[in-house]
């Protein structure tokens, strides 16, 4: 028998790698549910209830510069008693504004993917199956995941990010495909030094502190942070009537604006 085996050293930094790379495997998990599940139905779920609301206040807000700006162009013409060009007024505040423009765009977008994501989630797994999801993923990124795995070939590696895609859509049957063949074709490593096992085990200290950190960062920005807020309806509700106060503001300055602007041009043409 290989002396290095029964070596009491050699047996408990096995133990301890192998503790780690369940720990890491589950931070993997952790993070990778923050990511590709909770996260994105969180960032749905705030463009449906307060995005759109959002939009509309910011696109309103939009409205009101740019006819602040039109007025203010209008009226510097009127008092060097010059005559101005309604077309060339636009093309100029179609360039000032060009910034905001593309900002309604963004958010134009966000609100149509939040949508399209909002209809295209399907019909939840159950307890029984998203622990099954969890279990199957889990022992995949334990023998795939790079960062566990660092001498990965190019076909595992492909293996891996199959999983990790199948594991996005929680596409169970997927997943159970993919465990079932890494299954049939794993093949069990040796190790031959304590030097490469140390060496291991420092790669996974360090990778785990990294991915507690990241699990951290995620759950301290947006959309997690506006979790609570989603889920409490009071304060939900109190959210959507502040904004609702704020966009009938808006449209009170923007109406009294617009009968200004109307009433400057009027004045002009008689």
């Amino acid at each position: 028998m290989n002396e290095i085996a029964r070596n009491p050293e050699f047996d408990k930094l096995v133990s301890l790698i192998q503790e780690l790379e369940t720990e890491l495997a589950d931070l993997v998990h952790d993070r990778d549910i923050l990511i590709y599940h909770t996260c994105p139905k969180l960032q749905t779920e705030y463009m449906l209830k307060i995005g759109k609301v959002e939009y509309a206040i910011f696109e309103l807000h939009c409205k009101i510069l740019r006819t602040k700006r039109k007025i203010e162009i209008i009226q510097a013409f009127l008092n060097r008693e010059q005559k101005y060009n309604i077309v060339e007024i636009e093309e100029q505040l179609d360039k000032e504004h060009h910034e905001y423009t593309e900002k309604l765009l963004e958010k134009q977008q966000e609100i149509e993917k939040a949508r399209l994501k909002n209809s295209s989630f399907g019909e939840p797994l159950t307890a029984e199956e998203l622990a099954e999801l969890k279990k199957l993923y889990t022992q995949i990124v334990k023998k795939l995941h790079p960062d566990i795995n660092p001498d990965t070939t190019e076909e595992q590696h492909g293996q891996f990010n199959d999983a990790v895609n199948a594991y996005k859509r929680a596409d169970l049957s997927e997943l159970r495909i993919i465990f079932l063949l890494l299954e049939k074709t794993s093949f069990t490593k040796t190790t031959s030094s304590m030097e490469k096992l140390i060496t291991r085990k420092e790669i996974l200290l360090k990778e785990k502190e990294y991915l507690k950190k990241e699990i951290q960062k995620i759950k301290e920005i947006f959309p997690y942070n506006v979790q609570d807020l989603l889920q409490n309806e009071d304060k939900l509700q109190s959210k959507v009537d502040e904004l609702s106060n704020i966009l009938t503001e808006f449209h009170k300055q923007y109406n009294e604006l617009e009968q200004r602007l109307e009433a400057m041009i009027k004045s002009t043409n008689e």
